[in-house]
């Protein structure tokens, strides 16, 4: 269980010695990060096409008004699935994860905005098909051509379900504010206490883990010190959001608090691209109330999950799975402002003025 596969283009694509023409992954799942695409026409974002072992087919569309097309075919099997999406007005970019499960014929289709764990758009999937490997590597090829890194940001397959929803952004050696001092989180387990940007010692309900290709929205972000007040620098995914405040947030923004996502830092300053090739490891925890907290003096957005336990259907597919789903908080979504990149390269520049 693990990644099969994954691309971004250039010298970025990466596959398993298992993945060959021959294979069939019967149990699995297909993500793709991308812009999001024009209402007005039709566009196909992937098509990989191949003759051997037998013909087979793997087509992504975005249909103007109807939402997403996932068409998969193999010999004289077909699988065909559409999921509908409000994303137009709200971001502009998106994640699709089609997740299979040949053996039950069992499978979820789902749509997520990067970095905000509230957008989650999901069907439930029947009669779904094996992948063949031809199509996998097929797809790592098409990842090279110009055309296709217009339409996608990466492409990855894995072996086995893989969570969507909420998803840990953290590396594991960030230290988080407990009342015993720092410790990194992902030493921290269930029933461990943290300290909240209030004050207020919360207790953790769960320590998320996630495996992902270093790729699009997990592209890990080192932010550095002694910008924002840190004591040292953090390893993060780009989509965790910083939560800033002060004087001059208050005279520039007219708010208490704003919200940073930390690829908006990047700048060769602030913030900086960390170098990785392969996948990453995160970590997040889980909090009451979705308390912020404190990272090397800095305050951080905790797992967001809104009414996730309330969505049974979708809710093994889900980061939360291995929690039993009635013990389960509900988060109330706060509204704060989020920094567009250059707002948030201004207020750091001011911070090391």
């Amino acid at each position: 269980m693990g990644w099969l596969a994954w691309s971004g283009g250039g010298n970025t694509a990466a596959s398993h010695s298992s993945v060959t023409p021959e294979a069939m992954i019967e149990t699995g799942a297909l993500v793709i990060e991308a812009p999001l695409p024009s209402d007005t026409r039709a566009a196909t974002l992937l098509e990989v096409a191949s003759l051997h072992p037998q013909p087979s087919l793997l087509r992504i569309q975005s249909i103007p008004g109807e939402g997403f097309s996932v068409l998969l075919s193999c010999g004289s099997e077909v699988f065909h699935a559409l999921i509908s999406h409000t994303l137009q007005a709200r971001v502009d970019s998106f994640r699709l994860t089609l997740n299979w499960d040949s053996h039950t014929g069992n499978g979820l289709l789902s749509i997520e905005h990067p970095g905000d764990d509230a957008v989650l758009f999901t069907r439930e999937l029947a009669n779904c098909i094996p992948m063949p490997g031809t199509l996998i590597l097929g797809s790592l090829s098409e990842m090279q051509s110009a055309c296709a890194l217009e339409n996608l940001t990466y492409i990855g397959f894995h072996k086995g379900a893989l969570a969507v929803g909420p998803t840990p952004t953290l590396d594991y050696h960030t230290p988080v504010l407990t009342p015993q001092g720092y410790r990194k989180i992902g030493t921290l387990q269930p029933g461990d206490t943290v300290v909240s940007s209030s004050g207020d010692i919360v207790p953790v309900l769960g320590v998320f883990k996630k495996v992902t290709p270093a790729l699009g929205s997990n592209a890990p972000v080192r932010l550095r010190a002694p910008y924002f007040g840190l004591q040292s620098d953090l390893v993060m995914a780009g989509t965790q959001r910083l939560i800033v405040g002060g004087s001059d947030v208050e005279y520039t923004f007219g708010r208490d608090t704003v919200l940073i996502p930390a690829q908006h830092l990047i700048n060769g300053t602030a913030a900086i691209a960390q170098p990785t090739r392969g996948t990453m490891t995160y970590f997040q925890l889980l909090l009451p109330q979705s308390e912020a907290f404190i990272a090397s003096d800095l305050t951080l957005e905790s797992l967001f999950i809104g009414r996730l336990r309330r969505r049974k259907g979708v809710f093994n597919y889900t980061t939360l799975a291995a929690l039993p789903r009635n013990l389960l908080p509900e988060h109330a979504k706060t509204v704060s402002q989020i920094l567009q990149p250059f707002e948030a390269i201004t207020l750091a520049a001011m911070r090391a003025a």
